[in-house]
């Protein structure tokens, strides 16, 4: 496991100044509200992610959490790294800001629209709805969402999908998450390996210069895109349009 160096952000409910049986029902949704835009971790569990806990998950959720602009979360498969990261923190964001443009990237297309259908799920729960109010917008579709409480008029939807060789040219995000770029299917030679690696560098043109851009994934081969980041960004080289910090690397390389 790689060292951190920022805070966890989680407050348990239990330190909570005021006793909720004392607050009225609108008062005990505001001080949920309160609690699940600030701990990621809770907003884990209130979504039904219940197997998320701080023993195995803490240094994905600081990661997370953080405010760096660059973040790699480096986890085995069936690490809950995709469920957290492309489910759950993408409507954490825009329960914190609700004018945030995410694009949500895999190596396939299909599979950033299985992310979205969940999370379109999750929106439209009774549950959901309860707490934060009706979040399903003017765009519903497949591949692209826009939410209701949006204040600020874009061309780009609240949340994108995306795959490994689709361009989003004219497009601009606030947030880019990567979710498993490699597989054996596309590391098998370089030239595949590279494919990935310029989609990557492109998507870096795409997003604002104040922008975060986040890479989830396990490692496949010394020449995939967690090698060129850990070999190339973090070691002598930085990217002209972004740089990853030491610290960002959650979990192991396994």
């Amino acid at each position: 496991m790689c060292k951190t160096d920022y805070g966890l952000y989680y407050f348990p409910i239990e330190t909570a100044a005021m006793n909720i049986n004392d607050l009225n029902p609108e008062e005990a949704k505001e001080a949920a509200r309160l609690l699940l835009s600030n701990s990621l971790f809770h907003m884990c569990h209130f979504l039904g992610y219940t197997e998320v806990n701080l023993q195995t998950h803490a240094e994905i959720i600081a990661a997370l959490e953080s405010l760096h602009q660059r973040k790699l979360v480096v986890v085995p498969r069936g690490a809950f790294k995709s469920s957290i990261g492309s489910i759950v923190y993408p409507i954490w964001c825009l329960v914190r800001n609700p004018n945030e443009r995410i694009l949500i990237d895999s190596e396939i297309y299909s599979n950033s629209v299985l992310y979205l259908r969940v999370i379109k799920e999750h929106l439209k729960s009774e549950q959901f709805v309860e707490v934060f109010g009706d979040y399903e917008g003017n765009i519903w579709q497949e591949g692209s969402i826009t939410i209701k409480p949006r204040t600020k008029r874009f061309k780009e939807p609240s949340i994108t999908c995306g795959g490994v060789g689709t361009t989003r040219v004219g497009m601009h995000y606030d947030r880019i998450i990567a979710d498993d770029y490699n597989s054996p299917a596309n590391t098998r030679t370089k030239d595949m390996a590279q494919q990935v690696i310029d989609h990557f560098k492109y998507n870096l043109s795409i997003l604002e210069p104040e922008g975060e851009y986040v890479v989830i994934g396990t490692r496949y081969s010394e020449d995939d895109l967690i090698g060129f980041i850990l070999r190339e960004i973090l070691g002598q080289k930085d990217l002209s349009e972004g740089k990853f910090n030491k610290g960002l690397i959650g979990g192991n390389n396994g």
